[in-house]
């Protein structure tokens, strides 16, 4: 297990080299696992879907181009700035023993105009002194097709 800010460096920088992909874009890969791990420990797992980059990541590997900020659909819930600030406040507050915290920054509204509104969440995380900002974009009603 990863204890220190060392030891993830170390890591993100020997997987940099080896995948010739960029160390921040790591850094946040790291982190946004760090947030699918609570989210897989939360009463609202089966309630999230992964979409977009990340889920592409997740299924053939990580690449350079990889996704700077995680997406997902909330299927039975609103997403009000309200709920989805309740949902993260909760979701953040698992205790793991991976050192890693979460610090909501500013959730606001995006796709007002869209079918299908959603809301972005802009939080930094901390680990060891090591700041990382990641963005979650969650939306509602999205139609999901599985391929």
């Amino acid at each position: 297990m990863i204890t220190t800010a060392r030891q993830l460096k170390d890591l993100i920088r020997n997987m940099s080299k080896k995948k010739s992909a960029d160390a921040q874009i790591l850094m946040r890969n790291y982190m946004m696992e760090r947030f699918l791990e609570r989210i897989s420990l939360s009463e609202y797992k089966n309630q999230f879907i992964l979409k977009g980059g990340m889920l592409v990541a997740a299924m053939v590997g990580l690449d350079a181009r990889a996704t700077m900020d995680l997406d997902a659909t909330i299927k039975g819930t609103n997403v009000s700035v309200e709920d989805v600030e309740m949902i993260i406040s909760q979701i953040i507050s698992i205790p793991l023993d991976d050192g890693v915290s979460f610090r909501v920054k500013r959730i606001s509204e995006i796709m007002e105009e869209a079918d299908y509104p959603g809301v972005r969440v802009s939080m930094e995380t901390k680990f060891d002194g090591v700041i990382t900002p990641l963005k979650i974009d969650i939306s509602t009603g999205d139609v999901i097709s599985v391929c």
